[in-house]
């Protein structure tokens, strides 16, 4: 989706979303349960309209950034920062090196065609500290929900859902995963899915991801 259709996407108050992914909860106590020592620095990458950023403060995680290619999403993610929001590409970061102890990108990484979502991982990796954890989701192929469209090649779409319409989403096998997360020490997947409400035909199928730099 070109930025103009996130800008509109975000002035829509149903995409103002309020209450944090209860899988990213569970994975964040774990993390911060273990980690020892003050000064936590997280990064939201992709944080939308700032859910999560609220989430990594209230857990008592010190520093909680957000980063959004949307200015509309941005202005959303203000009432929650404290650390600071910055507008920018997720395929080029301005973080330095090994900057923050967890990354999180819930629902974001898939807004884009595959030959982007390794860069991305990447640049992930990158301003991840040695030991700091990267949390996130990746469309599963088994979704139907958003894989409707125009079929792009290799899995992706030009989905045409509602106010999505026009984005392009990729939807991953879990080979594809283990080897996107290969430059990883450690990684784990687990599968969330869930139908439609008034229509059990149409799958919402997410890869939940867990690793370890």
């Amino acid at each position: 989706m070109e930025n103009s259709s996130w800008e509109r996407h975000y002035r829509r108050d149903r995409s103002s979303l309020a209450y944090p992914d209860e899988n990213l909860v569970r994975l964040l106590a774990k993390f911060t349960d273990s980690f020892n020592g003050d000064n936590i620095t997280s990064l939201d990458m992709g944080c939308g309209s700032g859910r999560h950023i609220k989430l990594m403060e209230e857990m008592g995680i010190e520093h909680a950034f957000g980063s959004d290619y949307s200015i509309e999403g941005l202005k959303r993610s203000r009432r929650f920062s404290v650390s600071g929001l910055v507008n920018c590409s997720n395929l080029n970061m301005p973080f330095k090196d090994e900057s923050f102890d967890v990354v999180a990108a819930w629902g974001s990484l898939h807004y884009s065609p595959k030959s982007e979502t390794g860069r991305m991982i990447s640049q992930a990796h990158r301003i991840l500290k040695r030991g700091g954890s990267f949390f996130g989701t990746l469309r599963s192929e088994n979704d139907t929900y958003l894989r409707r469209g125009t079929h792009l090649g290799n899995n992706t779409w030009s989905t045409d859902l509602h106010d999505l319409s026009g984005s392009v989403v990729s939807f991953f096998s879990l080979n594809e995963l283990e080897e996107l997360f290969s430059v990883f020490s450690d990684a784990e997947f687990g599968l969330m899915e869930r139908t439609v409400m008034g229509n059990i035909e149409s799958r919402i199928s997410h890869w939940i991801f867990s690793a370890r730099k």
